[in-house]
This record gives structure tokens, sequence and C-alpha cells, in this order.
């Protein structure tokens, strides 16, 4: 216990001596005049305050923007649509014959329309009445295929076209789908449709289509009931107001 304590000790004073000669050190630097010198600012107009301002200023770059004329189209606000159609509608077992219509749109939102749609076709002959010799299956007011159906609309793919550099033009693909009647050989049939379409606007107020449709509906022409498709394809013209 007594050798810790004197270690102790020891130590204690170890630190005093290294301390006190640290200052002995000290004040003998400052008598012989070892004292470091004091840095000083530069005085205004002295020859290091002109230095400093004779740093070049920063360069600024104006920046040449060459402003180009936008036209903003002027879309007046028209919901309904009117036009005419014409094509080709492939009458199951019949053939493909001439279409012709009229449909009437109404725009709800820029995404959804109601579509409704009058058509008429006149049938041609089965390849059994071509091959037995001059049998008829259908009177020729029966071959009249008419058809109307209401449609529900949706502008799938909204956006632009364009033609060249200059020349852009509003346009849509659409999905649509609906029931309808289908009179045809004698009967009236339940039908529903479903297909797509693609319009073009030159102006706002005109409108080009390109439709393509499947007509669907149970038939009993052959004395068996059987679900017939009927594909249509046609283009026409329609207007706004």
């Amino acid at each position: 216990m007594e050798s810790r304590i004197r270690l102790l000790l020891l130590s204690a004073c170890a630190v005093l001596a290294c301390a006190g000669c640290a200052g002995h050190r000290a004040r003998q630097a400052r008598k012989a005049g070892r004292v470091p010198a004091t840095v000083t600012a530069p005085q205004p107009g002295s020859d290091e305050d002109a230095s400093a301002d004779n740093t070049p200023p920063p360069v600024v770059v104006q920046p040449q923007v060459q402003r180009r004329t936008v036209t903003v189209p002027h879309i007046g606000a028209r919901n309904v649509e009117l036009g005419a159609y014409y094509g080709i509608l492939s009458i199951e077992n019949f053939g493909a014959q001439p279409v012709q219509g009229v449909k009437l749109d109404y725009h709800v939102t820029e995404d959804f329309f109601f579509q409704g749609a009058y058509g008429q076709a006149r049938a041609g002959e089965t390849s059994y009445e071509l091959l037995s010799g001059g049998i008829q299956l259908l009177s020729s007011a029966e071959r009249r295929f008419t058809y109307y159906d209401l449609s529900l609309g949706y502008n799938l793919l909204p956006g632009e076209i364009f033609i060249g550099h200059r020349v852009a033009m509003t346009s849509a693909l659409y999905m649509l789908g609906g029931i309808g009647s289908v009179d045809f050989a004698g009967d009236q049939n339940f039908a529903v449709n479903f297909g797509a379409g693609f319009r073009v606007l030159p102006v706002d107020w005109l409108a080009f289509h390109v439709d393509m449709q499947d007509i669907v509906f149970r038939t009993n022409i052959f004395s068996v009931y059987k679900l017939t498709n009927n594909l249509q394809a046609t283009v026409g013209l329609s207007v706004f107001f």
C-alpha cells in the first residue's frame, strides 16, 4: 500500500516539474524577443488590396432562344355526331355483300360515348342454293338484312396523327359493344355487337371513321338454331354539331 502511495506522489511531482520547465522556457523566449509576428490584414489602398480588385468580373451568357408561333385550335363544345357509312357485311352462309347505314353518337365525356346505328344489306345465295340447280331457301324479301343497335363506346387511345412536319389531326382508337335487333329471313332476332374503330378529325367538326364489328345472333334458317357471326367492315364520314 505504501509503495502505491509513493508511486502516485512521484508521478505528481514529475508532472509539476514538466509544467514548471515549460513555463520557464516561455518566459525566456519572451525576454529574448522571439515572439511570433502578428499577421496584419492589407490596408485599403495598398498594393495587395489593388491586386485583389483586379479580378475579372464573371461572364454572363445571354441565351438566344428562338420563339415559335403556336396556334391554339378552336374546338367547340360539340357533343352530337351524325354520320353515314358504307362497307362490306359478311353474312354467315350467305356471302359478303355491300352494307350501308347511318349512325348517331352522343359523347358523354371525352372517354365515353353512346352510339345508335341502323344498317341494311342484302344476302346472297348459299352454296347449297348455287349447287342445287335453282332451289331457293329464302324469298327476295327475306334476303333483306336489316339491323339496328345501341352501343357504348370508349376512346381507348386518344391522340394525334401527323402528316409531315406541319399537319396534325386529332385521332382516337375506340372500342364499342352493345345490343340490338336483326331482321333477317322473316325473323326478328336479338343481337349482340362488338368491335373497334379509328376516328380522325381533319377539322374540328368533321370526322373520318374506319370500323370493324361482329354482329352475333341466333337463327334457325336450316331448321337448327345456331349462333351466327356476321363480320362488318365499313368506312364513313360524320359531322359534329
